[in-house]
């Protein structure tokens, strides 16, 4: 394989797979979903141009995503890149599901909104997208929101899928 394709991504070491093992070789027989994957990270957490949700917002969301599905070494990458973004305090208390870190009408739209989607998809509407509208956000910046939650949770199930397929040594056989 190319040198290229020899790096873990994100996804890997979230999954604990070790370079050159079994099932890091399987996610490999699809390259273009791994590097899919890992562009769409890219994408979602530091776009070139990231709008009304700064890559410290994204990266502290990312991590209160993953504690929302559970996920301690997803929670751990995305806290890492809040601390290269160098978010403030205030920022840096999204991450945390429980810290009541709502200081602002447009905070408090967002979290809501994450902490929705992410554990009850099926009871978002329509009125909550006009909560994001109301709280100061635009298009763009609720599509990019929606992106990013959309991307973790993807990223999150992955791995999940990943790490039991490894508990169950199922590429080991």
């Amino acid at each position: 394989m190319s040198g290229e394709t020899e790096v873990a991504d994100v996804v890997d070491r979230a999954a604990g797979l070790a370079p050159g093992s079994a099932l890091w070789h399987l996610r490999r027989e699809r390259p273009e979903v791994v590097a899919r994957t890992e562009a769409s990270h890219d994408a979602a957490l530091t776009p070139a141009d990231p709008g009304g949700i700064s890559h410290a917002e994204r990266a502290a969301l990312a991590a209160r995503l993953a504690r929302l599905n559970g996920d301690p070494a997803l929670a751990a990458h995305y806290l890492k890149l809040l601390v290269t973004a160098g978010a403030g305090r205030g920022v840096r208390d999204f991450a945390d599901p429980d810290s009541g870190s709502a200081t602002t009408p447009r905070a408090a739209a967002i979290l809501r909104h994450v902490d929705l989607v992410t554990t009850s998809p099926k009871a978002a509407t329509r009125d909550d997208i006009e909560k994001l509208t109301a709280a100061g956000l635009d298009t763009r910046d609720i599509v990019s929101l929606s992106g990013l939650i959309a991307f973790v949770n993807y990223q999150q199930r992955v791995v999940a899928g990943l790490r039991l397929l490894a508990e169950r040594g199922v590429a080991e056989g």
